[in-house]
């Protein structure tokens, strides 16, 4: 029944356009905050999955460096593969790295001459794809179950298989006659080493999980993988973007899930891996529901104050009516003398002009209050996407910078010389590349400790940047090796350039390693390079000229 007193049907009629105005209004803001928090909590997974494959990469292409280097190096081109020499070397490579778990050197026949502990000495590697492949040149392989090695290297306390990644590179002799391969297994618990660098320190706070999952779409880290679910395909992922926020992965739960591709090691090796992210669909959501019942708390509050004005209101309006109503009832019993006490019709309509006037302010006020708080999420919102926005620039900045002598990394450079090359292809102005490797910089760690190696590559980074126009780019590649790339400069204008940088460098002394001396290689673009990479190869080239020539010297072609 509606109610039949004025105040209750004012009280009902503003009541109804409270919740026809405020349920509306809750909806619209809820939804459209919760969008932005998925797309935020997206964005973050997407950082973290993009950190973890780049570090990754750059771990693998660090170990095969190491390897292609060391099957470069004079001993293993000289020397009888057999020789206690060579097995010393490879000790101490794998010292140096704890993660490698075999290093050893084969003749062209796959029979291992030298090895670390001995291990599979004298025995065939022939059908082995890291022989196989690193005949033909530098190879980085999937991971797989150790075979030959297993019987030898104690069981993991997990009771998981032995698994490894191969690296394996060609040794050949000064006169290009190859004498065999050499190779490294690193055993899989690096993943576990690398990825820790990567990832933030809350994972287990927000119930993160993170994953490394091979060309099959099988989860190859973390060991147990994922308990039998089914881990979404790349393309499905990235296909779906916005239109589909969370994926089941089989085990009953819905899951907030990104992927980011691994690059590959190698311009001929075929992983296929990448990092996927995932975070419960319950943990995203927590957060924005915490934040809906705010708003909900918000607007029930407002519009209980808006009725309990409403009724104020009414009965104020309502109190001249009844003054009148009573008169006449009194009236009308016969008490004709009786005259209205109650105010004249115009004052009443002033009066009732000031309510309505007073109740339209206090709309008005209802309507600014929920605009100020919808002001202030949206500012909230605001801040917290450009916190987002720098943290990713960081990221960005951080995979593409050395950490060691704030140079860009290999990254970087890659970058910087397919976009000179572009430019040279346009316009024919030639660029030059300087392949640069400190000499004797293992001697340096082996001798004084790796601080005085760091030392001693901070160093050289500064004595490069300062030798170069502003215009110049220098980046770290490796370990000890670096790279400078002279736009608009041939390679006859190139030559004083690398001779300044290395009379630099081997003028002065770092402590406590002393003077250090540095080798160069110079390779120019020109019009019939195949790609970017070029001039960079024919600069390693001259590089390793410069090495075998004596080090300390600038080596280039006709020069």
């Amino acid at each position: 029944m509606m109610p039949v007193t004025f105040r209750s049907r004012m009280a009902l009629l503003f009541g109804l356009l409270s919740m026809l105005v405020g349920l509306p209004t809750y909806y619209f803001v809820s939804q459209s905050h919760r969008s932005q928090l998925l797309e935020d909590r997206r964005a973050v997974l997407q950082g973290v999955a993009k950190a973890a494959a780049t570090v990754i990469a750059e771990n693998l292409v660090e170990r095969r460096r190491e390897i292609e280097l060391l099957a470069q190096s004079e001993a293993f081109t000289q020397l009888p593969l057999d020789s206690q020499t060579l097995t010393q070397s490879l000790e101490r490579l794998k010292r140096s790295y704890p993660h490698y778990s075999w290093i050893g050197v084969t003749d062209t026949s796959g029979v291992v001459k030298a090895a670390t502990s001995h291990h599979l000495v004298n025995l065939s590697a022939a059908q082995r794809p890291w022989f196989q492949q690193g005949l033909q040149g530098t190879f980085v392989g999937d991971l797989h179950e150790a075979k030959l090695l297993a019987p030898l290297l104690p069981r993991p306390e997990s009771g998981q298989p032995i698994r490894f990644i191969d690296f394996a590179s060609p040794v050949v002799s000064p006169d290009g006659e190859r004498r065999g391969v050499l190779a490294s297994h690193a055993h899989w618990q690096w993943a576990g080493a690398v990825l820790k660098a990567a990832t933030p320190p809350n994972v287990a706070e927000t119930r993160t999980d993170i994953f490394i999952v091979n060309a099959q779409n099988t989860v190859i880290y973390p060991e147990h993988g994922t308990d039998g679910a089914n881990v979404p395909l790349a393309q499905d992922i990235e296909g779906a973007q916005r239109a589909r926020v969370f994926w089941g992965w089989g085990d009953g739960q819905n899951y907030l899930t990104v992927s980011s591709a691994v690059p590959e090691p190698t311009p001929t090796s075929h992983l296929g891996w990448r990092v996927v992210v995932r975070q419960p669909e319950s943990t995203v959501l927590q957060a924005i529901s915490q934040l809906q019942w705010s708003i909900l708390l918000i607007t029930a509050s407002a519009g209980a104050v808006f009725l309990w004005l409403t009724w104020v209101g009414a009965n104020a309006m309502s109190r001249p009516l009844e003054r009148l109503t009573a008169t006449a009832r009194r009236i009308q019993l016969g008490e004709e003398d009786t005259r209205f006490d109650a105010p004249g019709s115009s004052l009443e309509l002033t009066r009732l002009a000031e309510a309505l006037s007073g109740m339209a302010s206090t709309l008005q006020q209802r309507k600014h209050a929920l605009e100020t708080a919808n002001q202030a999420l949206e500012t909230k919102v605001h801040e917290r996407t450009q916190a987002l926005h720098r943290l990713n620039q960081e990221l960005e900045l951080a995979a593409h910078t050395d950490a060691l002598t704030g140079l860009p990394n290999r990254m970087a450079a890659n970058k910087v010389l397919a976009s000179e090359h572009v430019r040279f292809k346009r316009s024919a102005m030639a660029y030059t590349i300087l392949m640069l490797d400190v000499d004797f910089f293992k001697k340096v760690n082996d001798t004084h400790g790796h601080l005085a190696g760091d030392a001693v590559l901070k160093h050289v980074a500064g004595v490069i940047r300062r030798s170069l126009r502003e215009s110049d780019f220098v980046a770290r590649t490796g370990g000890e090796e670096f790279m400078v790339l002279l736009p608009m400069t041939t390679l006859q204008q190139a030559l004083p350039v690398a001779e300044k940088i290395r009379v630099a460098v081997a003028s002065t002394a770092v402590a406590p390693a002393g003077q250090v001396t540095i080798s160069i290689g110079v390779g120019q673009a020109v019009a019939s390079d195949s790609d970017a990479d070029a001039a960079l190869r024919l600069a390693d080239e001259w590089l390793y000229k410069a090495k075998a020539d004596g080090r300390n010297r600038v080596a280039a072609p006709g020069h």
